[in-house]
């Protein structure tokens, strides 16, 4: 249940993002914002680590897995997601990214030759379904009308990265700390944003309102650092197929933010709340039947 929990944890603090990160945004761009939450969020995670990075030795780290997951699975994700929010809809991205549970159960037998069980189609399927009911507002036309797009090609690549995350978390760290893990594949992406500045012509400033670097260390700190490692934890506990469903509280957690900042409860927050929640229970279902291959 601890682990369950983590995973609940970390997908809230990421649904919370998607409120926090815009307001950044209008102060400086997406490539400035991202690279500042990612200092703050290396930051939190070299103190948290400061005992344990101490002991590590170049031979213990598991360089293929920080490359994989920090250079393509979170700053390849990052770039892929926000490009391809350019060009798309909020709504059709949060639905692409609705489908992440699914490909992750895929990945994970495909790569970890683990068991695709009926409980893990089933609690996936019925999650995939809430999050349809919740962001076409629990009006079937929302969602009839929505149209594909450039931008939405860009988005799905961005989630088949980040399912691809979830498994190599699970596939690379091992017996490696978390901590360090976790904060050496967030320095790999913190690299990656600071690499982009210049080809960009960005730079980063100090000249922002006191409310840009509130929200900055939220997202750094609590968005980042806690969120990651509360996340890879879960993952290598309970497998990528068991962890990925536990993304759909992020759309469900982004929603239920809004109401608290202001916006009105509607029927279907409550009823997509219900309906993601009974899909995330149906999923954990215990293995039944070994995968052939095993």
């Amino acid at each position: 249940m601890k682990f369950r929990l983590y995973l609940v944890a970390a997908a809230t603090l990421w649904g919370l993002n998607f409120h926090f990160a815009p307001w950044m945004m209008q102060e400086a761009s997406y490539l400035e914002s991202a690279t500042w939450r990612y200092i703050f969020g290396v930051g939190t995670l070299l103190v948290l680590s400061l005992k344990s990075i101490q002991t590590l030795t170049l031979k213990g780290i598991p360089l293929k897995g920080i490359f994989l997951v920090g250079f393509v699975g979170l700053f390849g994700f990052n770039v892929f997601f926000f490009l391809g929010l350019q060009y798309t809809p909020p709504v059709s991205a949060a639905l692409i990214i609705s489908l992440n549970p699914i490909l992750t159960i895929w990945l994970s037998a495909l790569l970890l030759k683990t068991a695709i069980t009926k409980y893990h189609m089933l609690g996936a399927g019925l999650a995939l379904i809430g999050v349809v009911l919740l962001l076409s507002k629990g009006n079937y036309a929302n969602f009839l009308s929505l149209k594909l797009s450039y931008g939405d090609l860009l988005i799905m690549v961005a989630n088949v990265i980040f399912a691809l995350h979830h498994v190599w978390v699970k596939q690379y760290r091992g017996h490696f700390s978390n901590r360090n893990f976790t904060l050496l594949t967030n320095l790999v992406c913190l690299l990656g944003f600071l690499c982009l500045l210049p080809i960009n012509t960005a730079a980063l400033t100090l000249d922002h309102s006191g409310y840009y670097w509130l929200w900055a260390v939220g997202i750094g700190t609590f968005g980042t650092a806690v969120a990651y490692l509360l996340w890879n934890e879960g993952v290598q506990q309970l497998g990528a197929d068991q962890a990925g469903v536990f993304m759909n509280v992020v759309p469900l957690a982004t929603a239920l933010a809004a109401v608290l900042l202001g916006a009105s409860l509607e029927y279907y927050h409550l009823i997509s709340g219900v309906i993601i929640a009974a899909g995330i229970v149906i999923s954990q279902k215990k293995v039944l039947q070994p995968a052939k291959n095993q």
